[in-house]
């Protein structure tokens, strides 16, 4: 299984888990949530634990966030 690639984000904030990237557009934060998902399972394949973090998990965009970004969790 190859690691995917994420679509070139306006924004990045990284954690000690993982790390959130964000999107003006929501179609690159859903194709960019999706590759997360299948990253996070290579991931885990390798032992490694998100703690309470869900790589994929998509929040924000303009009703949300005063940046009105999309975040997307990636491992």
């Amino acid at each position: 299984m190859e690691w995917m690639p994420y679509p070139p984000e306006q924004k990045y904030d990284g954690g000690c888990k993982v790390a959130w990237h964000f999107y003006a557009d929501r179609a690159d934060a859903e194709a960019c949530a999706e590759a997360a998902k299948h990253n996070a399972i290579i991931q885990e394949g390798r032992g490694f634990d998100f703690g309470y973090c869900a790589p994929g998990m998509i929040d924000g965009g303009p009703e949300a966030r005063e940046d009105g970004l999309w975040r997307v969790c990636v491992p």
